[in-house]
């Protein structure tokens, strides 16, 4: 074995890490969305690994206006706790 095929072996493994690194981050991601979402982590608003495409609970009218960072606004029983 020459050092050009230990080399190619290197590459391969990885390369082939690297996928199943993606994998797994993409399927850790998909497995706990549930529990982030009963939680109320607003992390899923800027998270890589998801992408908000319909708006179930929201005022008439929402939309989703790409690449801007959305705020959470005080309500009146907000105002009332204080």
């Amino acid at each position: 074995m020459g050092a050009g095929d230990l080399l190619g072996w290197i590459l391969l493994l990885v390369l082939l890490a690297l996928v199943v690194g993606i994998g797994a981050w993409q399927w850790r991601a998909y497995t706990t969305l549930d529990q982030r979402i009963s939680h109320g982590d607003e992390t899923l608003l800027h998270s890589a690994s998801t992408r908000v495409e319909q708006v179930v609970d929201a005022p008439q009218g929402s939309v989703i206006v790409p690449y801007v960072p959305a705020q959470l606004m005080p309500t009146k029983d907000d105002y009332r706790q204080l």
